[in-house]
């Protein structure tokens, strides 16, 4: 796998693809997901895709394991919404050491 491969050069954004893309199917339902979480979603869990709960759950774990920095996760939040159209701003993909 290119990830483990590339775990020296890139070692926590490797760790991050790893995650993400290891994440099994669940059949699971989403207020136990979420209850065991520890985090209670009654009107906003409905609204959630898969892909958005997956998403949260990793940069939950990767912000805990300090592979992110919470600055980079408002930074990225904060952005504007793209249509297909739009081409991404220079730098956007940038991650900050510090």
């Amino acid at each position: 796998m290119w990830w483990v491969e590339q775990c020296k050069s890139f070692p926590n954004l490797s760790q991050m693809a790893i995650d993400y893309l290891t994440i099994p199917a669940m059949s699971i339902d989403v207020e136990r997901l979420f209850s065991h979480g520890c985090l209670l979603l009654s009107h906003v869990h409905s609204q959630l895709s898969s892909q958005s709960t997956c998403a949260l759950l990793c940069l939950g774990l990767w912000s805990e394991l300090d592979l992110i920095q919470n600055d980079n996760m408002h930074n990225v939040t904060t952005l504007p919404d793209l249509t297909e159209d739009d081409e991404m701003v220079d730098g956007w993909d940038k991650i900050s050491s510090t």
